[in-house]
């Protein structure tokens, strides 16, 4: 029986401009890629913030790797950089002050950050960056920054991939040379991912089950064509 990747239940009370919003997620994966679908304002990137270390949840439990991260009853709170786990976020996120290296080697120790390390330097070849390695990050295009912020979260070695919503902000065609690029990513690495997204034909092209998230509830999960129904 495969251990699970992520297991997670709990509750998130948001207030903003005079308004409420409440947020009951229920997930857990083994493996593979699990889409988390649903309209905008529907709570998924909350969901992904508080699996991430970014936002406390009001109450629950979270699991990373069969290890609690987050536990309201217990009193345990991780914070996101001891979480195993690599976040791509959905806007351009990178470090303005320091090249393309600068930024993917940011969250490594010291002495993993040096130029030329070999795991660095195969990291970013394999998503096809290696010649950006000197760029700033201003002149890099949206699909070119998603894949250094990609190339960030790998460099961690993470045990749980979280995208939200990593393709939105790139044009049509960068957005289909980036999903490939994630899912022959993903697949040659076996690291498991959490994907949000509004989009069916992004669900369709990464993800293995999906979960349906409505009104700040999760309301569904399994596979991808029992929820989503085939491709068209």
């Amino acid at each position: 029986m495969n251990q699970r990747v992520l297991e997670a239940r709990f509750r998130v009370d948001l207030q903003s401009g005079g308004r409420s919003f409440r947020l009951d997620a229920e997930l857990a994966m083994s493996g593979g890629v699990l889409a988390l679908y649903g309209p905008s304002g529907s709570g998924k990137s909350t969901v992904l913030r508080a699996l991430a270390g970014l936002l406390r949840p009001s109450s629950g439990q979270i699991s990373i790797g069969q290890r609690a991260v987050y536990d309201s009853d217990g009193r345990v709170w991780q914070p996101a950089h001891r979480r195993s786990s690599g976040y791509v976020p959905q806007q351009r996120s990178l470090l303005p002050f320091l090249d393309v290296w600068g930024n993917v080697v940011f969250g490594l120790e010291r002495h993993k950050r040096r130029r030329g390390n070999p795991e660095v330097v195969e990291l970013l070849e394999e998503l096809g960056i290696a010649g950006l390695a000197g760029a700033r990050p201003q002149s890099l295009s949206g699909g070119e920054a998603q894949k250094v912020a990609l190339a960030r979260a790998l460099a961690v070695s993470p045990g749980l991939l979280l995208l939200d919503e990593p393709f939105s902000s790139v044009d049509h065609a960068s957005r289909a040379r980036l999903l490939a690029t994630v899912s022959a990513t993903l697949k040659t690495r076996s690291l498991p991912a959490l994907l949000v997204t509004h989009d069916p034909e992004e669900v369709r092209a990464v993800a293995d089950e999906v979960v349906l998230i409505e009104g700040g509830r999760t309301r569904a999960h399994g596979p991808v064509s029992e929820l989503l129904g085939p491709t068209p």
